[in-house]
């Protein structure tokens, strides 16, 4: 009997590898969107917005028509109603689910003129040699293929050895793979439950995502008349 590439291990081995922790399961989630809606021909501009901050600052504001949801990763797809643009708003979901995620979306980022992902996270998780004096730091991470529209982002690019990762990630790597323009934009803040950072609001406002910043105020707390 041919043993060609079979692996024996042997009865006293100590090492654990990484095989050990894989268990076999019949778990597989397959993500769909809730309505079986047409997918437009042509998107000039699809936006991402990740985590809870984004969520908060965008949800209170009437400028978008929901088109479609999942709601096993908290996604939400809506359209503005101003402009050909569409935006993908994710809450909280589970990172593993990134790249089924990714998948669900596939053909609204293949079709769309421009994609723009933006990311926050905590500032504690960006790395970098000098001091940071800021409470907030943004930095962006592009394809290789320059838009040609006039998007107006320009932001000091992400630095190694900070990475992304996530939906934010596995689109930016389609888009690279089918030659097509697409930008990420990291902001990393100190506190997201009290900051209100006027470059963020201000790309909200130019892809008519919220009304106009002079008439923003951000639905928290913070802002509220409710005193503790």
């Amino acid at each position: 009997m041919s043993t060609f590439g079979e692996i024996n291990e042997p009865s006293s081995r100590t090492a654990w590898e990484d095989w050990d922790d894989i268990f076999v399961t019949d778990d597989f989630l397959n993500l769909r969107l809730e309505k079986d809606v047409d997918i437009p021909k042509e998107i000039d501009t699809f936006i991402i917005l990740e985590g809870r901050y984004l969520y908060d600052c965008v949800r209170a504001h009437h400028n978008l028509e929901l088109v479609n949801s999942n709601a096993e990763v908290n996604l939400c797809l809506f359209k503005t109603k101003e402009l050909n643009n569409y935006v993908c708003m994710i809450r909280d979901y589970n990172l593993i689910l990134s790249s089924e995620i990714v998948e669900l979306l596939k053909k609204y980022i293949t079709i769309s003129k421009d994609v723009i992902a933006i990311v926050t996270k905590p500032i504690v998780e960006y790395q970098v040699s000098e001091l940071v004096s800021k409470d907030y730091v943004i930095r962006s991470i592009s394809s290789s293929k320059q838009s040609t529209s006039n998007l107006d982002i320009h932001f000091p690019n992400l630095e190694q050895p900070n990475i992304i990762s996530g939906v934010s990630a596995g689109v930016l790597c389609w888009r690279e793979i089918i030659d097509k323009p697409a930008v990420a934009i990291i902001c990393y803040m100190e506190h997201p439950e009290e900051q209100q950072i006027q470059e963020l609001y201000e790309l909200l406002e130019r892809f008519k995502i919220i009304p106009d910043i002079a008439k923003f105020h951000r639905d928290n707390l913070f802002n509220s008349n409710l005193y503790i």
